[in-house]
């Protein structure tokens, strides 16, 4: 069973094949109501209703349940029952609906086949596919068989009406009820707790893909950054999740905050439940951030000031570059052919002005490297800065 703690759907079960002669943006009413009502009584709830501290720490363990995902891997019976209930909890449609929808955004990611396509905007990636019905004509392109062949996948998406409201409302109000607050129990663990995990994976469909870092590939919107990453477990990395979707890590480095992977490699090192897992080679991570180095080399190198290109600079024979240093005092020196006007530079210079006067007039290359110093490759590069002409050839003495 293979899903990923992203791109979620709504609670509501869709009707994935569009009947002929209905509109590409019919309101998805029923869905929309439904988000809406949630949000309502979660507003309420938080300005008129108190709940006692053991029912916010049960929001806040059934927030961290129900945003906890689970990536490519191969998983045994009692860890995937897990998992199917955890996915239960975040109200966000069954398993097998959210994960054909998260192929679909990852095969098509950016485009009008896109779910929740980035590049419709941000309210729309981040809330309003929700209230649209949806219409996916290149579904039949997406492989379930994996998930038809899984007996947690079938039978949640049978009964995912009964478990979600069993798990996400009833639970939570039964769980506080035991110290007294039902009430709280509902309102918070349940309801608000339903609103809060949907946001918080949403962000990574409308966040995730408008700002972050994007070390991997730019060739889509996905991006990442370390407080989605907080805020979903781990999920907030997803420039690398787009990049290599098999992978089950969304943070490759040790040091990310990726506890989903954690809870993986764990389980998958220290117990019989996870017996697999897919890792990308460090190879192909390696080139594809080279890449990512480079290009950003090349945009701040484009974004640098050079200097005049060379093959624009003007011809000055040697007679007239003298003639200039002697009758008219100008502060020219030369060095590998060009002339230099270092008026504004010689104050800064770390050798002192009076060594930059001693060659004035004079061709001060064999100087330059090495006969006086050896300059560094950043001194070289603000040398170019200074060119004015480039000087006639001159034919050797006899």
């Amino acid at each position: 069973m293979s899903t990923t703690q992203e791109n979620p759907s709504p609670n509501v079960q869709p009707k994935l094949v569009k009947k002929e002669g209905s509109k590409d943006e019919d309101a998805w009413m029923a869905n929309g109501i439904f988000v809406i009502v949630v949000h309502i009584i979660s507003a309420i709830s938080l300005i008129t209703y108190t709940p006692a501290i053991k029912t916010i720490w049960l929001t806040l363990i059934l927030f961290q349940l129900g945003t906890f995902g689970h990536r490519t891997f191969t998983a045994r019976l009692p860890f995937r029952i897990a998992l199917g209930i955890m996915g239960t909890l975040a109200f966000q449609g069954s398993i097998k609906w959210w994960v054909l929808r998260h192929r679909l955004h990852h095969r098509f990611t950016d485009t009008d086949h896109d779910p929740y396509s980035a590049a419709k905007g941000f309210w729309f990636s981040h809330m309003g596919w929700i209230f649209t019905k949806p219409y996916y004509p290149r579904l039949k392109l997406i492989d379930a068989s994996d998930l038809n062949a899984d007996r947690v996948v079938v039978f949640q998406h049978k009964h995912y009406v009964i478990l979600a409201l069993f798990s996400g409302i009833v639970l939570p109000t039964c769980i506080a009820a035991i110290w007294g607050d039902a009430l709280g129990g509902f309102l918070y663990a349940g309801v608000f707790g339903r609103a809060l995990v949907w946001h918080t994976t949403f962000c990574i469909n409308s966040f995730a893909h408008w700002a972050g870092d994007q070390l991997y590939s730019n060739e889509i919107s996905a991006r990442g950054n370390l407080l989605l990453a907080i805020m979903t477990n781990g999920e907030g990395y997803h420039n690398f999740h787009h990049e290599f979707p098999k992978d089950y890590r969304n943070g490759y480095n040790l040091s990310d905050y990726d506890p989903s992977k954690w809870v993986i490699w764990l389980f998958h090192n220290f117990t019989n439940q996870v017996t697999s897992v897919c890792r990308v080679p460090d190879n192909e991570v390696r080139k594809a951030r080279s890449n990512m180095m480079l290009f950003e080399a090349q945009r701040e190198r484009e974004g640098c000031d050079w200097g005049v290109d060379p093959k624009t600079l003007p011809i000055m024979a040697y007679d007239e570059f003298q003639e200039k240093v002697k009758n008219e005092g100008k502060e020219w020196l030369i060095i590998d052919d060009f002339v230099l006007n270092v008026e504004n530079f010689k104050t800064s210079h770390p050798g002192g002005s009076k060594l930059l006067e001693n060659y004035y007039g004079k061709d001060s290359t064999k100087a330059f490297h090495g006969g006086l110093n050896n300059h560094t490759k950043a001194a070289r590069t603000m040398m170019a800065m200074f060119r004015i002409a480039k000087i006639e050839k001159r034919e050797p003495e006899l």
